[in-house]
């Protein structure tokens, strides 16, 4: 009888949360939407002169995705073998999960309490290595944008000036932060308890041939999202030289991945970001937001959406 009770009792809990996620998602999503007609209009972006471009980006929303799936397929590997499909649910309902959350820092779990076998914690670890590999290309790709740029023209004296002073200091702070902490993990791994060890032990079921196909596969990803981004500026009528646009777009991404915001305030920080970077070719202030906002509903919006049904096949509780 106790049995039956917890069975159903996880059951009543399981389809709550379930269903606070949904709820949350769709107000989220709803709420965002409402503003977006004061920045542009859906059916100008699909008209016949513009439809070809929005058709581009819709395309590499799900390629940028897929990639993402074939990605976290294989870091999953070591713990759970799954098909794409399955990979490809995951993220999707991943994307559900964490849409209204800090950071997106949901996305794990839509991920993680999608699997059948593996160790939830484990598979925990298992998406912070792969976002680790995202943000190592994004930092990277930032800094040699920084660089590209010409520091001596005027038009990018702003930009120099932005990463000169307290961004620097910010930056070095968060950089020694995580090399302290990953240090702590690879060489102090003694004291923390043996019971931990298996998960502390997940770092190292990748060899290095393993994680080079990952930061090779988040580097494709990268570039992916990085001509989706070209193109919704050019459908704003945003234009430039083609080397200073995307040394723009890498630097509005590294500031951004940096930058911690809470689901109220991303589209905001996305869209000054966009606004303080871009305004170096453009004043066309609305433009720029509009571009913003039309990739976030395309990436992340749309996906949550197609995502909501394999919210329902996420399992908090063993059973």
């Amino acid at each position: 009888m106790n049995t039956s009770f917890n069975k159903h009792f996880y059951k009543v809990i399981s389809l709550f949360i379930k269903t606070a996620i949904l709820f949350f998602s769709f107000y989220f999503i709803w709420e965002k939407l409402k503003k977006a007609p004061l920045f542009f209009s859906f059916p100008l972006l699909f008209s016949a002169e513009n439809y070809l471009i929005t058709l581009a980006i819709v395309l590499l929303m799900f390629l940028n995705w897929s990639i993402e799936a074939l990605k976290w397929k294989q870091l999953i590997a070591p713990l759970e073998s799954i098909t794409f499909l399955v990979s490809f649910k995951a993220i999707f309902s991943g994307i559900t999960v964490s849409i209204f959350t800090p950071n997106r820092v949901g996305e794990f779990a839509g991920r993680v309490f999608f699997l059948e076998k593996a160790d939830k914690i484990q598979g925990a670890i298992v998406s912070l290595i792969g976002s680790l590999m995202q943000l190592s290309v994004t930092l990277l790709t930032g800094v040699f944008a920084f660089f590209t740029l010409d520091k001596k023209h005027s038009t990018f004296f702003n930009v120099h000036r932005f990463f000169s002073n307290e961004f620097f200091l910010f930056l070095s702070l968060f950089l020694t932060l995580l090399i302290a902490t990953s240090l702590y993990i690879f060489f102090k791994r003694q004291i923390i308890l043996l019971r931990f060890r298996k998960y502390i032990d997940t770092f190292q079921l990748y060899t290095m041939k393993e994680l080079n196909i990952i930061f090779l596969l988040s580097f494709i990803r990268y570039v992916v999202f990085s001509i989706q981004y070209y193109f919704a500026l050019c459908l704003f009528g945003i234009h430039g030289e083609l080397v200073v646009v995307f040394s723009l777009i890498a630097l509005t991404f590294f500031v951004t991945s940096a930058i911690p915001t809470f689901a109220l305030t991303e589209i905001a920080v996305r869209a000054g970001v966009a606004i303080y970077f871009f305004g170096a070719i453009s004043f066309a202030s609305s433009s720029i937001i509009g571009a913003s906002l039309f990739i976030w509903i395309i990436n992340l919006a749309v996906p949550a959406i197609l995502g909501s049904p394999f919210v329902w096949k996420l399992k908090f509780f063993k059973e």
